[in-house]
């Protein structure tokens, strides 16, 4: 007979033991090295006060994953910590998988000219940003690219912003587009529609950047109030994209994840229609050429957008993501600001009456133009404060290439409306710099007792001779365009177009909303790359004469 080992399974269970006895003394000693912080980040720096709760070896994912939980609203989350943890714009630290590791919160202008200006070249967007929004925007877009690829497409792109182009033929593409936005609101008002109004001012701004950019008649607005109700895809699609795109910053689970679900599917979708969308407008371009055209903007101020890419011997496929990046540029930032804009103009009718006052006084019912900026600094005024409160990118983010150390103070003078001592953040390579636009409006330290109250008159001041004039706080701490080197190439852009729109309305009529709806529901924002409001409302028209 054969004999039995009967030591077998005491082997297994002393192996067993000796297993976990083992995986026990491994995760006592993470436990010690990591008391307060997500495991293998190194300590925080003893100067600034960690975020709370955080906890051993996954240091603050649960605050991150309560939000996703419970569906809050991470601007607002943010601009609580901010406010309750560390009053007076003090930096915090976090420890968060999503975000790469350790990152560092710093909501004050002295930071974010360190950060933005004085190393510029020391904080990138980083892989995580660039792995978040490459099957959207491409590995080369311009807003997610870094170093010479960035500088490339920007220097390029300033072309078209040229001061000689904003007094022909942007304007002119303006003004085409408010003459077909006056036969909407006249439709709107003989048939007593009423229309979406934020979908109005994203169909206004692709219609006009896609004609200023590229030479492309888009064909997304409409002069009647029944063509509002066909539905535009791109505008769709990339609404949800954002949407994808922003969770993933939040969302525990990696982007494989993905593949498998419904919103998954719909991503891949969302971007197969935004590429469809920018390939017909390559397309055109093409076909132009193939026939000797240029098919671009023929101006002293030389080609416009796509044509100086296509100078460059892009290929059909490498001009994508340049057309996909500054479409949705163009698209979403100035129709953002339009929409909360006129929710606030609802809330405060003094600011409309004035708006009115101005406008007609100085323009005598023409439209505006691009020489009309400076002399209508009220209006101006009102949209920047629109555009404080309500950021059309309201948080940010960059990964530090080497170890530094970021100093609030060096290359600067005071930049803010309250200066505390603020301390030095070494950081260290990998590690990350967050932002949010959203928290520093409502923080008092930034602007004021009356931060988050709709106050056009904070960008007013006047001269030594009485007259009065929009008030520049430079770009750090009035800081909804971004700053430094990547300052927004469309600023002036916006606020031409933004400016152009409002004082179009208002002359010829008056916006009639639902007071009950927006009273019982008003706007806001829905979680995104950009500041959206989730939750659009509707408004007739009515012309002023009658």
């Amino acid at each position: 007979m054969g004999s039995f080992d009967i030591s077998a399974p005491q082997d297994l269970q002393t192996a067993a033991l000796y297993a976990v006895a083992a995986t026990g003394a491994v995760l006592a000693v993470l436990l010690l090295l990591y008391p307060d912080r997500m495991a293998f980040t190194s300590p925080r720096p003893r100067n600034v006060k960690t975020m709370t709760p955080n906890y051993p070896l996954i240091g603050n994912t649960p605050w991150l994953l309560s939000i996703v939980r419970k569906q809050e609203r991470i601007l607002t989350a943010i601009t609580e910590v901010q406010k309750t943890q560390v009053p007076g714009g003090q930096p915090l630290t976090l420890t968060i998988p999503q975000l790469g590791g350790r990152v560092f919160l710093i909501n004050r202008p002295e930071y974010l000219n360190f950060v933005q200006k004085v190393e510029f070249e020391h904080f990138v967007k980083g892989f995580n940003f660039l792995n978040n929004f490459s099957d959207l925007l491409g590995s080369h877009g311009i807003f997610v690219a870094d170093g010479d690829v960035w500088k490339k497409q920007r220097k390029m792109a300033s072309h078209i912003f040229s001061v000689g182009n904003f007094k022909t033929y942007v304007q002119q593409t303006i003004h085409r587009d408010i003459d077909q936005l006056q036969r909407l609101m006249s439709d709107c008002h003989k048939t007593g529609a009423q229309i979406n109004l934020p979908e109005v001012f994203f169909r206004f701004t692709m219609s006009s950047f896609s004609q200023m950019a590229f030479t492309a008649d888009l064909e997304v607005l409409p002069a009647t109030a029944e063509g509002m109700k066909t539905r535009n895809e791109f505008a769709d699609a990339f609404d949800f994209a954002q949407l994808v795109v922003d969770n993933r910053f939040v969302d525990p689970f990696p982007r494989f994840i993905e593949l498998f679900t419904a919103q998954g599917s719909r991503m891949r979708k969302s971007i197969k229609t935004l590429r469809e969308y920018c390939y017909r407008i390559i397309d055109l371009r093409l076909e132009a050429r193939a026939r000797g055209e240029s098919g671009s903007v023929d101006s002293k101020e030389g080609k416009d957008l796509l044509e100086l890419f296509m100078g460059m011997g892009l290929t059909r496929d490498e001009l994508l993501p340049v057309v996909l990046n500054f479409l949705i540029a163009g698209r979403d930032t100035t129709a953002q600001s339009l929409s909360w804009m006129f929710y606030e103009l609802w809330k405060h009718p003094e600011c409309v009456k004035e708006i009115r006052r101005t406008v007609a006084e100085h323009l005598d019912g023409r439209q505006m133009g691009y020489d009309d900026m400076k002399s209508l600094p009220y209006l101006q005024a009102c949209f920047y404060e629109a555009v404080r409160l309500h950021p059309a990118v309201p948080k940010n983010v960059r990964t530090a290439t080497c170890d530094t150390t970021i100093r609030p103070y060096q290359g600067t003078e005071k930049l803010s409306g309250e200066q505390k001592d603020l301390p030095d953040i070494f950081i260290r390579k990998g590690e990350g710099v967050i932002w949010c636009d959203y928290a520093m409006a409502r923080m008092p330290e930034n602007w004021g007792p009356d931060c988050e109250e709709y106050k056009p008159e904070r960008f007013l001041e006047k001269k030594e001779d009485g007259e009065v004039q929009f008030k520049n706080y430079g770009q750090m701490l009035a800081h909804m365009f971004n700053a430094g080197p990547r300052v927004c190439l469309g600023q002036t852009l916006a606020t031409f177009e933004g400016m152009s729109v409002v004082a179009a309305i208002l002359h010829k009529y008056d916006v009639v909303y639902d007071d009950d709806a927006l009273t019982a529901d008003p706007p806001v924002y829905a979680d995104s790359v950009t500041h959206p409001i989730a939750n659009p409302y509707k408004v007739g028209f009515r012309p002023l004469s009658t």
